[in-house]
């Protein structure tokens, strides 16, 4: 059996529910452990293992310069080769251009990084695509080339092939 390691970089976004505009939501939603890390190691208990790291833990419309530096940095470091950035979908796109333009000054990116979130929060509610969209992400690490993409709807896309349909919730 092919067995991966997943080095995940959380940078917040809806995914963990961190969004704003529903503050009073995600006062009860603390309440519960809705992260990334409790649902792998107690609901999905996968055959990868994983590891994870906080980058940041912002709307993604909030995300600065120095928090992309930082996320390029991280990803210099780590001796794990398939990362999986959870982000916000609002620049989500504008992310991996910068991460595109910012490893390749080094080099040929070898690393297989796939950003991936979600229109709706993972935990408590039934109809979240943020699980799928994990989960086609982790399993097309099997499949991509080392570079940038972005996956969400169940597509990879690398981020000058697809926009953010807010009205039909998906990227195409």
């Amino acid at each position: 059996m092919l067995k991966n390691h997943i080095h995940i970089l959380k940078m917040g976004g809806t995914v963990e529910f961190n969004d704003p505009a529903y503050e009073n939501i995600n006062k009860e939603l603390m309440k519960i452990d809705s992260t990334i890390d409790s649902y792998f190691k107690n609901l999905i208990k996968p055959h990868f293992t994983f590891s994870v790291e906080t980058v940041c833990n912002k709307d993604s419309r909030s995300i600065t310069r120095e928090d992309l530096e930082k996320l390029v940095k991280e990803i210099k470091i780590t001796s794990h080769s398939n990362i999986l950035i959870t982000h916000g979908t609002f620049t989500m796109k504008d992310t991996a251009k910068f991460l595109e333009e910012n490893l390749i000054t080094d080099g040929p990116i070898n690393k297989k990084i796939i950003i991936t979130g979600s229109m709706i929060p993972i935990m408590g509610f039934a109809v979240s695509d943020a699980a799928f969209n994990l989960g086609y992400s982790i399993a097309s690490f099997n499949s991509v080339a080392e570079g940038v993409y972005l996956c969400m709807n169940g597509g990879l896309f690398k981020y000058s092939e697809v926009e953010k349909n807010i009205n039909l919730l998906r990227f195409e």
